[in-house]
């Protein structure tokens, strides 16, 4: 198969309204579709739905909001008889008319989710061996009793450090799942960590930037002249906002798409650029090449707004301060070489922009008389960085990547041609042991081309409802209080040598850990690694809606309610509209809000905790809306009731638009932190693509560069051959849904897809039973003989529950959970902290005698 191809030419033109008809969303407005039908069907034949449903009655609609980690947050409305959900349909009442309407078929299907087999219905306390699924139902009482007394006794025994909080993203019910940060805190509890768990956490983005993460609203990518994909695939991913892209399409911007794989976005493009797996980043720095090469950077950008031309010691291979060359002189003031002058110049870090009346340099080596008097070479930072970029010529990047080098010259030059560009940065580019580094390549082309700060420009990472856009502190903290945040990579790995020192591990280890809306068990790395520490903890509890692999293993189990049976505030960083997710019906059996639980769980521990839960989900909501900053100010939740409201940006929502066009530093504050806690990222104040901290000059990686996929303990190309990917499926959020009847029936089994050369040559025929294998552990599933995948490759979609294998959890028995030491340098829960490497699986694959279909 070609390194790129053409797709463009060989399909029919592809409007808005087509590309919504293909992806079957196109709303109320085009009729009754098949998905949009009611649910009386399934009632009849559940075991789940007593009685019969009374064909008269009247339906009730509820507007609220569809809410697994994906990034959508898209509005639904909810029809309601006889106390059930029948229906789903989008409520298309965005007031911003381009995200009408929202949704997809896993939304649509939700029914299913609420009244099938799955659905957990009574607090459960296990009878058997962990894992042997053997219950017996107990009233909320008893288990919340049993819970209570077990982490009193562990609190007494081991302190409260040993118990671990794990409510998945906060940011898909802050209310909801910040009722147990708040115990936690009170409680001074260890409590998980999640972007940096699921490995999406870009840590391209605080190092340089000095944020979680920042982007523009989907809406922008149409107004963008180009668009770069790295890894990112949102025609299955992104389903609510693909259309977007398209839209840009048919006003004339190039789509260019790098994946390994011929994925359904890469179908869409211009132009596909198959690469190496891991190899995105010397590709992304080859196109740097060739924009400097050519001269078409935007170097006045690169001198205002990033640290370009602050000067870099020879010596000591740090910024040159201003302390550094006067006596007296200030160690957060940074120093320019002033060609007008031709000399020093010192500049502050309270304003971006070039300083009046100079001409600060880029290039070039300086010598500078320092205050004790002796003398020292210094160069800008971005000498620094063009002696690494043209390391990366397109001909080294072929050798890398197996990209031509004539493919890397012309779409870099396209990009810089075609102004405002976006780059896309998705899970599969970022999801690598150096994918940070890979992000900061592609950042660098990013601020190369001027493309930060303006709509339709950028680089931007959507990678699940990670994002807080309003200050939840006055909930989260009761009277300041945190918990004592752990990220779940330590769970797994214990300490590292290079272990951040503000991460503080409890001393005798976790004896209890609490989750809720997680499906740990599946979804994290090196899950055989994961489970030999969880099976020894004391106690594990489990909250969720479904039973899950996860719950499946507790000790006790407790029925959470779903997102249309609570209330909560919902937004997400794809659209800036916030929402008010409330309940349709009441919960299914005994399920309960995750306050409610989290309520009686406080009074058992402590009486004297009743007091931080007494409000009830309207008054938190009030709380949040009345001290939650800038972006929400003067929202009232009766504003919320009557549907949704964008929040207090601009549009488009285009990132750093303060920074470049009103010159305040980076970075841009991080919720739920003040912004001091994230300024220390980014000390210039700058955008920083020279990094002083000691561990990047250890490790290389003061600048942005190149290093191949990292090789876990144990793996080596010889042992292990093949590459193993993980992507997201279309038909699940990470492993929800994964269980659903409609959708199974698309997708009913898992595959690892294989090119036809490696399945030849190990014996596997197409629709065989085969074993992945690796020193993590293995799996049996069924073959793929695909050419869809490129030889060396294997994929297999992430999310299968362990059901649905013919042997083995799945996919992440053979994932690493490696840490990065680049990754400790900070620690800031979900902000910066140890990644996941999904991508980081060596594996090979052999057939499973006698056994195929």
């Amino acid at each position: 198969m070609p390194e790129t191809t053409n797709t463009r030419d060989s399909s029919p033109r592809l409007t808005r309204r087509r590309f919504l008809r293909y992806m079957g969303i196109a709303g109320a407005a085009a009729g009754a579709a098949t998905v949009l039908s009611t649910y009386e069907g399934f009632f009849r034949v559940s075991r789940a739905a007593p009685g019969a449903l009374t064909p008269t009655a009247e339906f009730k609609t509820v507007r609220t909001v569809c809410s697994p980690n994906c990034t959508g947050a898209c509005g639904m409305r909810a029809y309601v008889r006889d106390g059930k959900v029948v229906k789903i349909r989008q409520a298309a009442d965005f007031p911003t008319p381009a995200y009408n309407p929202r949704g997809c078929m896993k939304g649509l299907s939700f029914m299913q989710t609420l009244y099938g087999p799955d659905r957990i219905r009574k607090p459960l306390m296990r009878v058997g061996a962990r894992g042997e699924r053997k219950w017996r139902e107990v009233s909320w009482d008893e288990a919340l009793d049993f819970i209570a007394a077990k982490l009193k006794e562990i609190i007494r025994r081991d302190g409260p450090r040993s118990i671990y909080f794990f409510p998945q993203l906060p940011g898909t019910g802050p209310v909801q799942k910040g009722s147990a940060t708040r115990l936690a805190a009170l409680l001074g509890a260890s409590h998980g960590t999640f972007y940096d768990f699921n490995g999406d956490l870009p840590l391209s983005m605080p190092i340089t930037f000095g944020v979680q993460c920042s982007e523009h609203e989907s809406k922008d990518w149409a107004n963008a002249r180009c668009l770069l994909l790295f890894g990112a695939n949102p025609v299955e991913t992104r389903i609510p906002d693909a259309h977007f892209l398209m839209d840009a399409v048919e006003k004339g911007a190039p789509l260019i798409v790098f994946d390994p794989t011929f994925s359904p976005t890469a179908a869409k493009a211009d132009v596909w650029v198959r690469l190496r797996p891991g190899s995105d980043g010397a590709v992304a720095l080859a196109m740097a090449n060739v924009i400097l090469a050519d001269g078409a950077a935007d170097l006045d950008f690169m001198a205002a707004y990033t640290d370009a031309p602050l000067l870099v010691r020879a010596d000591t291979r740090k910024r040159l301060r201003e302390a550094d060359l006067v006596a007296g002189g200030s160690p957060d003031r940074f120093v320019v070489w002033d060609q007008v002058k031709g000399g020093p110049h010192a500049v502050g870090t309270d304003r971006l922009g070039i300083p009046p009346g100079t001409r600060p340099a880029l290039e070039g080596t300086f010598r500078v008389k320092l205050a004790n008097g002796n003398e020292v070479e210094v160069s800008p930072g971005f000498q620094h960085v063009l002696n690494a970029v043209r390391r990366y010529t397109p001909e080294k990047a072929e050798e890398l990547s197996g990209v031509p080098a004539d493919t890397i010259r012309k779409v870099a030059r396209i990009y810089a041609s075609h102004r405002p560009g976006a780059i896309i940065m998705g899970g599969a580019t970022n999801h690598w042991y150096h994918g940070d580094l890979a992000g900061r390549a592609l950042a660098l082309l990013t601020a190369l081309t001027g493309n930060i700060g303006k709509s339709g420009g950028g680089i931007s990472i959507y990678v699940g409802q990670y994002k807080l856009r309003f200050d939840v502190s006055k909930w989260w903290f009761p009277d300041g209080k945190r918990p004592n945040f752990v990220p779940p990579m330590y769970l797994i790995e214990g300490p590292t040598p290079t272990m951040n020192p503000s991460i503080k591990l409890p001393e005798n280890g976790f004896k209890a850990i609490l989750i809720s809306h997680s499906n740990m068990m599946n979804q994290s790395p090196n899950l055989n690694k994961l489970w030999s520490r969880l099976e020894k903890m004391d106690l594990i509890v489990v909250m969720d809606f479904q039973m899950t692999p996860t719950a499946e293993l507790a000790d006790v189990v407790l029925p959470a309610a779903s997102w249309y049976e609570k209330y909560d505030l919902i937004a997400s960083p794809l659209h800036p509209h916030l929402q008010l997710m409330q309940p349709a019906i009441e919960p299914v059996g005994e399920a309960r809000p995750e306050l409610w639980i989290y309520r009686e769980l406080a009074r058992r521990l402590d009486p004297g905790f009743a007091k931080y839960y007494e409000m009830d989900e309207e008054a938190i909501i009030r709380l949040i809306l009345e001290t939650g900053g800038p972006e929400i100010e003067g929202i009232t939740l009766e504003d919320l009731k009557k549907g949704p409201v964008r929040l207090r940006v601009p549009d488009p929502d285009v990132m750093f638009y303060e920074q470049i066009h009103e010159f305040k530093p980076f970075p841009t504050r991080t919720y739920p932190f003040p912004l001091s806690a994230t300024q220390t990222f980014v000390k210039t104040g700058r955008a920083e693509f020279y990094k002083e901290e000691d561990r990047f000059l250890e490790y290389g990686e003061e600048v942005p560069v190149y290093k191949p996929p990292f090789r876990a303990s144990g793996e080596d190309a010889g042992k292990y051959p093949l590459v193993l990917l993980s992507p997201h499926s279309r038909w699940r959020v990470h492993s929800t849904y994964s269980n659903l009847p409609w959708l199974n029936e698309i997708h009913p089994r898992p595959e690892v897809h294989i090119h036809p050369d490696d399945a030849r040559a190990r014996g596997i025929r197409h629709g065989a039973l085969v074993e992945l294998f690796n020193d993590r552990g293995r799996t049996v599933l069924w073959a793929r003989v695909t050419r869809n995948v490129p030889p060396g490759t294997l994929i297999l979609y992430e999310g299968w529950w362990a059901r649905y294998f013919a042997r083995g959890r799945g996919v992440n028995e053979l994932t690493t959970s490696a840490i990065n030491p680049i990754h400790e340098i900070y620690f800031l829960p979900n902000v910066w902290s140890p990644v996941t490497a999904w991508k980081e699986a060596l594996c090979d694959v052999r057939p499973v005698e006698g056994r195929s279909l």
